[in-house]
């Protein structure tokens, strides 16, 4: 058996560990799910120089991805407080596999879970380029992986302290989605935060992966190549910080036994 397919095998496990926690899966959809129904109803009364429904929900589909990819930062907390991961280690694959499996695992669960968002929203709000959404879901994935990689991060640093790892998530979960283009338009954000900021804002993975779902998908616009780098540029440094981390944990575990 080569090495590629113990990393497919160990990586389909995650991804059916995530779906099998199926309360979890009912209180992630039926959260993102009502934020677009109170949209709809109300929100979208509210303001009335935009179509704030149609702004709103490609940013919900996102925040799906976003969170569905975090959860890989718990399943890795679990594995090491429970020992599971000393029994991933004795199995013959290197560290490096592990890792790459975990990852490929919180990226595909991703990439699932908001597809079930998008599918929904597809009944309300009609995508207008649907080859343009075809092309993005690389893009997405490879995200995907790099949102899961800030997860595996932070689990590897708070591994001993499962109360330390659920507020650090909860911190970047914060800043991320705040300082983002997912609840509000970049040129409303200009008009109240500084210069500075509102760079960061435009920067963040998740609105560029909003923006391209908004521009690309839903309203049908010409994919612009720039974006899609934009992407990539922001997405793999973060995948590349969380595998190293993890990686650390890991070995850090081969020699100690534990963290």
């Amino acid at each position: 058996m080569t090495e590629l397919v113990r990393i497919l095998r160990l990586a389909r496990n995650d991804f059916s560990y995530f779906f099998r926690t199926k309360w979890l899966m009912a209180i992630l959809l039926s959260l993102h799910l009502s934020d677009m129904l109170i949209v709809f109803l109300v929100y979208n009364q509210m303001i009335i120089d935009m179509n704030y429904f149609s702004f709103f929900a490609p940013g919900v589909i996102v925040m799906g991805l976003f969170v569905a990819a975090l959860d890989t930062g718990r399943r890795i907390w679990l594995a090491i407080r429970e020992g599971v991961i000393q029994y991933y280690l004795s199995l013959p694959i290197s560290t490096h596999g592990v890792v790459i499996a975990y990852l490929l695992a919180g990226g595909l669960a991703a990439i699932v879970y908001s597809t079930s968002l998008l599918l929904v929203t597809l009944v309300v709000l009609p995508a207008q380029a649907i080859w343009n959404l075809l092309v993005l879901i690389p893009f997405l994935f490879v995200l995907a992986v790099g949102l899961a990689g800030i997860s595996a991060s932070l689990a590897a640093i708070a591994s001993t302290h499962g109360e330390y790892f659920f507020a650090y998530q909860q911190i970047v979960q914060v800043l991320l989605v705040t300082f983002s283009t997912v609840f509000y338009p970049l040129k409303f954000i200009a008009s109240y935060l500084p210069s500075a900021l509102v760079s960061i804002v435009s920067a963040n993975p998740l609105s560029l992966a909003a923006e391209a779902m908004r521009e690309y998908a839903f309203k049908g616009n010409p994919i612009q190549p720039f974006l899609l780098l934009n992407i990539l540029l922001v997405s793999i440094p973060f995948a590349i910080v969380g595998a190293l981390s993890y990686l650390a944990a890991l070995r850090a575990i081969q020699m100690k036994g534990k963290l």
